[in-house]
């Protein structure tokens, strides 16, 4: 079954009848998709997932949310499954944060599942380019904004009274939960109980090795489609591949993932998405960081010029490759390696 069905058979029970799992995660981290700006307030004072569920049905129609992303959409399906369910009506949501400009997009919202478990919730990016731009600077640059608003933000809302705590995000919002968890203050690091990256990025090398990291390793669960592309980039040294009902780039959607009871149906990881973590790591192993930035503000730069501004322009990918083979200011030999990647990712993920 899917993310529906699990809904249905498991929305009568209380987390106090049913603990939170990790199909929970994926539900709360979808929902960071929706705007909840002017619903949630920025501080301390909650609504219920219920209250502000119907107020963003209301003034959100289904036809416009149909227009956005693949993410935007899932989490508007999501919402409409679980605003009345005795399971998720009476989470209560708290301290939303909503941020974007020209090389940065953020969210951010804390679920207050009961008096003994909380849930920080980090967004993925939407179909803003701005969003994409940032997660193509996760390889050569520490922390990006988007980073450091999310160290901020795990500053802000742990408490002393919190009991426990668990960090999760799907996409950039994973690699978002595992930075945010790595830099929490160590009188606080002992209240997560569990970092979840649902098929996010990975680290760079140098946070990867770090202390940081290896102090919050134990508690870090990464989980991505057998055949991902997204969550494999990167420095990563665990994951729990899961089975799909769709392949290629669909089965970064989370409502794809299929599930046994309580917990994802694992898989064996695909050859596909093996072959293009292998070439991604080739391409940017190849490159100083220096370089990779080169490369990165070129694309961009074209991408700007050529009026590509959401992540369905982004779908156009053979324009983005015609836009790489007329780049001259790169390394030839890197250059060769990033075609291949696309051209890769073209016959096998688009």
């Amino acid at each position: 079954m899917d993310v529906f069905g699990y809904i249905i058979l498991n929305g009568h029970y209380t987390f106090e009848e049913k603990e939170f799992n990790e199909v929970d995660n994926i539900i709360l981290s979808s929902l960071m998709y929706l705007d909840f700006t002017r619903i949630v307030q920025t501080g301390n004072i909650g609504i219920s997932l219920h209250d502000a569920g119907h107020i963003y049905l209301e003034t959100n129609k289904r036809k416009d949310i149909y227009k956005l992303g693949i993410a935007q959409i899932s989490a508007y399906r999501i919402l409409e499954s679980v605003i009345d369910t005795n399971r998720y009506k009476n989470i209560n949501l708290s301290s939303y944060r909503y941020i974007t400009g020209l090389d940065t997009q953020f969210s951010a919202l804390t679920f207050n599942i009961n008096k003994s478990l909380k849930y920080i919730g980090f967004e993925g990016t939407d179909e803003l380019i701005s969003g994409w731009k940032e997660d193509a600077y996760l390889s050569f640059k520490f922390p990006v904004d988007a980073q450091k608003y999310a160290i901020d933000y795990i500053k802000e809302v742990i408490k002393f009274r919190d009991k426990n705590i668990i960090i999760g995000g799907h996409s950039k919002g994973g690699n978002l939960a595992l930075v945010a968890g790595m830099y929490t203050n160590p009188l606080f690091k002992r209240k997560i109980k569990q970092i979840i990256s649902n098929d996010g990025p990975g680290l760079r090398k140098e946070e990867f090795i770090s202390r940081r990291y290896k102090s919050i390793r134990n508690k870090y669960t990464h989980i991505i489609p057998s055949n991902s592309l997204i969550g494999t980039l990167l420095y990563n040294d665990t994951y729990k591949a899961v089975k799909t009902n769709k392949r290629s780039i669909l089965a970064h959607d989370l409502t794809t993932w299929l599930i046994d009871g309580e917990h994802f149906i694992e898989s064996p990881r695909d050859k596909r998405s093996l072959e293009v973590e292998k070439k991604l790591n080739e391409y940017i192993s190849s490159l100083s960081y220096k370089e990779q930035e080169m490369v990165v503000k070129s694309i961009f730069k074209e991408l700007e010029q050529e009026g590509l501004n959401t992540v369905s322009d982004l779908f156009k990918f053979r324009k983005l490759l015609n836009i790489v083979r007329k780049l001259n200011n790169i390394n030839p030999k890197c250059k060769s390696i990033l075609i291949e990647v696309l051209e890769i990712i073209i016959n096998n993920y688009i």
